[in-house]
């Protein structure tokens, strides 16, 4: 039974709490209160193993004394400046050196935001702004189905996944935004099969860029192994062909790091699986553990000089110098500990599982990503991989009762993105036998569903 405590703070969040991604007047009926490593602990002192990472961003668990260390030695020191005027301070000074040390060759130009959103809407912002200084009216943005983005207005428009679900009342949305086919191989909207489909979804995008003119559209903008959308990794030929493409029309490439930055993939970056470097990179989340607010934008030379003499619009935070220490302390942690290595290794093994225990399963049709970014397929037909109706909400059964046995899960749902999948992204750190130990919590639940 609840204890008073809880209750009070339930009913005051619903009658006072706007929860995102939520239906309004309503909460999930627990209150995290502690965390420690990849452990959340509610007021009622039940734990629950982390395997979302929240929102796919604690990469480095919780009660990390360094990074916590490092914001109070900061705050001693200066809570705030702003960059705006050309103000700077030693914090993020010592933050670009080190993601110098870490970007791609090349990606050593940055712009400081607040979050992933922000990043994106800025990104989108410096592409247009670049092409018109260059004298060239190119404003058009292409992205996937099923991607996510952000929910800004700008990055709202980019964003695949569940369109109808996020924009609704809220039309109409940025105009210049443009979706194609991602590279979804359990569903593909080609109906083709992998390996002989000759990458239709990636050579799609020059047919796409032919259609709309190339002297109109401005950039790309993709995640490398798609997020919210399910967890879901590309073939290994798709990249370099987007790549090629976007070149050969001249097109910025914008890789959209927020999620698969930092590790998450099994490599630091995302992109670096196919070892491609795009124009410009988002990125978030991972950049301070999530401990803090924070986000940013590395762009290239090319791109960087074809902005001098203008002024780029940002936001009251950019480069905020207390987030700044955060990500500094976070990022020095990545590299000292090999984070990207455990991702790769726990990752590899958790895959293994799912393959050769949940996919036996008689709902599971597929299973995929990389590291620990890894995403299964519920279907209530594995021949026809038709999906249960949304009616029956199981996913969110599925989600009840793994937080009911101890397991924190993030899902997605045929309602709003483009199959039934439930998520595995715990913090980067997770062990071997933590990660066994949410399976086993996870593989009861699975097995239990029944085909129709």
């Amino acid at each position: 039974m609840a204890s008073k405590k809880k209750e009070e703070l339930l009913k005051w969040d619903r009658e006072h709490i706007i929860h995102p991604a939520y239906v309004i007047g309503q909460n999930w009926g627990i209150v995290i209160e502690k965390a420690h490593g990849v452990i959340l602990e509610d007021t009622e002192g039940k734990e629950y193993i982390d395997g979302a990472s929240q929102l796919t961003c604690v990469n480095l668990g919780y009660g990390r004394r360094q990074v916590i260390d490092a914001v109070v030695e900061q705050m001693n020191k200066l809570q705030y400046i702003t960059l705006f005027f050309g103000l700077s301070h030693p914090a993020v000074i010592e933050c670009s050196q080190k993601l110098a040390e870490l970007t791609p060759e090349g990606l050593d130009h940055f712009l400081f935001t607040s979050g992933g959103s922000e990043s994106i809407e800025s990104a989108f912002k410096i592409v247009r702004m670049y092409w018109h200084n260059k004298g060239k009216d190119k404003y058009k943005i292409i992205s996937l189905f099923g991607s996510y983005h952000g929910v800004s207005f700008g990055s709202i428009s980019a964003t695949g996944a569940g369109k109808g679900s996020y924009v609704k009342g809220i039309l109409p949305i940025t105009p210049g935004f443009i979706h194609i086919p991602s590279y979804y191989c359990y569903r593909c909207a080609f109906s083709k099969q992998y390996p002989g489909c000759d990458m239709e979804c990636a050579h799609f995008l020059a047919r796409t860029i032919e259609l709309e003119g190339p002297e109109s559209v401005a950039g790309f903008v993709a995640e490398p192994v798609q997020g919210v959308g399910g967890m879901i990794a590309p073939p290994p030929e798709y990249w370099p062909i987007v790549r090629k493409i976007c070149t050969d029309y001249n097109v910025l490439l914008i890789g959209d790091e927020v999620i698969t930055g930092f590790g998450r993939t099994g490599k630091f970056w995302g992109l670096e699986h196919w070892g491609v470097v795009p124009d410009m990179m988002t990125m978030a989340k991972g950049i301070s553990s999530a401990y803090l607010p924070f986000g940013a934008i590395a762009i290239n030379d090319e791109v960087y000089q074809g902005l001098k003499g203008l002024r780029v619009s940002a936001f009251t935070y950019s480069g905020h110098p207390v987030c700044c220490a955060a990500a500094v302390k976070a990022m020095e942690i990545y590299t000292e500990e090999n984070i990207a290595e455990n991702a790769s290794k726990v990752g590899a093994h958790v895959l293994e599982r799912l393959k050769t225990e949940f996919m036996p399963l008689p709902c599971v049709g597929d299973v995929g990503g990389l590291g620990l970014m890894l995403g299964m397929e519920i279907v209530r037909d594995k021949a026809s991989k038709a999906t249960f109706a949304p009616s029956l909400n199981i996913m969110t059964q599925i989600q009840d009762e793994a937080l009911k046995n101890g397991l924190f899960l993030r899902v997605t749902s045929i309602a709003t993105y483009p199959g039934d999948r439930v998520c595995f992204t715990p913090p980067l750190t997770i062990t071997g036998d933590q990660a066994d130990k949410a399976l086993d919590i996870l593989k009861p639940i699975i097995a239990n569903l029944k085909p129709s």
